[in-house]
């Protein structure tokens, strides 16, 4: 294979993506974070993402969070010569991924079977809402119709509230991440026997897979897990408590802890109260467990707190607001908020990786692309004539 730094693992591969909003483009952005060159197809008028504020000089800090590290190719698919050329990047890649909606990718002949016939070696995966056959295959849907239809808005939300989604687009971000997690498998086993294969991710299965202990108990019990807010069905006390000055969160998950917490509380013939003398018993009372925790929790501030269940080996963190999150030392430490200088002469902030290799970061140095910023110059890398390129590109 190709030598690379032990970094930038798929050094050498390159991944083309037919991708738009967030589902195939942040699966893209992690196989380029880990070395893959990308190359993102996107229709003349762009990316839908690149339309959602907040705009940074001109250009969507939506659409930037999710498509770092690519080139990008602004042709329209539905020009027979420019589909054509679109056929050929694909077919030049050792993985195609898009997030169409069914049958939209075979009849533009980008399909699987179309592109496969060229590169027997190719990893060809579609993220779609619902699956590739079915009643619903053709349906659209976004991210928070697979959080309703997988059961999350049930479970998400405090008792005597409505249904809630969680904060950001997890299902599509969820998706992406087996996306990428199927494409590495794949070509692995490329690795030994020569073999591309077609890999197909479902937005919905996807993310009711990430419920896998609360839609476990459900199947084993036949029960529905209520709302219960930031609390936890399996252990207490489990929550967001408020303090003096603002929120703490903790978790006491064994008994052990919880004699611990009863001390630190300064509540020491809690420890024996039959309520509450094991885990199953806490979370049976676990109201009235909440309010006895709220009143002692409230008398000191959040700073006060975290030190004592630090030195206590208690589980707990504060509420942060972004603001805290950037500022935070192990934030810091860790490179989670990383600068690009754009194609457009100005900095962008943005996330960093959450893993290493061999106790190092991914070098990330190329910012997000500008909508067609590398059209002709791939389009001249495939053999296209300077002319036709950029006859194509103005097109």
């Amino acid at each position: 294979g190709v030598s690379s730094p032990a970094n930038r693992p798929l050094e050498g591969l390159r991944v083309v993506e037919l991708g738009a909003l967030v589902a195939a483009p942040f699966c893209g952005m992690l196989l380029g974070d880990l070395g893959a060159e990308v190359i993102k197809i996107e229709p003349p008028e762009g990316d839908m993402a690149r339309a959602f504020a907040p705009f940074v000089e001109g250009e969507s800090a939506f659409f930037m969070s999710v498509n770092r590290g690519k080139r990008s190719v602004a042709v329209d698919v539905k020009d027979p010569e420019a589909l054509l050329w679109v056929r050929k990047i694909a077919a030049s890649a050792d993985v195609v991924i898009h997030n169409y909606r069914s049958g939209v990718a075979e009849r533009l002949g980008l399909g699987y079977a179309d592109l496969q016939s060229e590169n027997p070696g190719l990893i060809y995966c579609a993220v779609s809402g619902f699956g590739p056959s079915g009643p619903m295959a053709k349906r659209p849907g976004i991210d928070l119709i697979f959080q309703a239809e997988s059961g999350m808005l049930a479970i998400t939300g405090t008792p005597d509230g409505p249904p809630v989604k969680v904060g950001t687009n997890a299902a599509d971000v969820y998706a992406a991440t087996t996306a990428a997690a199927c494409i590495n498998a794949a070509l692995v086993r490329r690795g030994i026997t020569g073999l591309g294969c077609q890999v197909d991710v479902s937005l919905r299965d996807a993310f009711l897979s990430l419920q896998a202990c609360w839609f476990g108990s459900y199947l084993a019990t036949g029960i529905q897990p209520a709302r219960v807010g930031a609390g936890s069905p399996f252990t207490a006390p489990t929550d967001v408590y408020p303090t003096a000055d603002g929120y703490i969160v903790l978790a006491v998950v064994n008994d052990k802890h919880w004699r611990i917490f009863c001390e630190t509380l300064g509540l020491t013939d809690l420890a024996d109260d039959s309520r509450f003398v094991d885990n199953e018993s806490r979370v049976t009372h676990v109201e009235f467990l909440r309010k006895i925790v709220s009143d002692s929790l409230a008398a000191r501030t959040t700073a006060d707190w975290l030190s004592a269940f630090k030195s206590a080996q208690i589980p707990a963190g504060e509420v942060m607001e972004y603001a805290d999150v950037v500022a935070d030392e192990q934030v810091q430490l860790n490179q989670m908020v990383i600068e690009f200088q754009h194609a457009g002469g100005f900095a962008v902030r943005t996330q960093g990786v959450p893993f290493w290799f061999d106790g190092v970061k991914a070098d990330l140095v190329v910012p997000p692309p500008a909508l067609g910023q590398h059209t002709i110059e791939i389009l001249r890398e495939m053999g296209c004539t300077e002319e036709a390129a950029r006859r194509l590109a103005e097109r």
